[in-house]
């Protein structure tokens, strides 16, 4: 799921599955099938989508913002594991 957040966050800041994409080094139909993956797994629709458009909805908000601090909680435990163990 780490990997899904990180897609997602890519998608809500880029506001693009495209440029999302490019940025995570995956293609953009990746993207978009990890993003559907995730909101099966949540059971929550997190991006109301419009065509090539799309809305980040309120649990998307949500767990954009929660994403947010998790990853960077999880990326500064693995600084630290690194940077204390090598």
């Amino acid at each position: 799921m780490y990997r899904q957040m990180r897609y997602f966050i890519a998608v809500v800041e880029t506001n693009s599955f495209f440029e999302a994409g490019e940025a995570c080094h995956i293609s953009q139909s990746a993207i978009s099938q990890q993003i559907r993956a995730l909101e099966d797994e949540l059971q929550v629709k997190l991006l109301e989508r419009h065509g090539r458009k799309f809305f980040v909805t309120p649990a998307g908000q949500y767990f954009y913002e929660q994403a947010k601090r998790q990853t960077a909680a999880l990326d500064s435990l693995v600084r630290e594991v690194r940077r204390s163990f090598r």
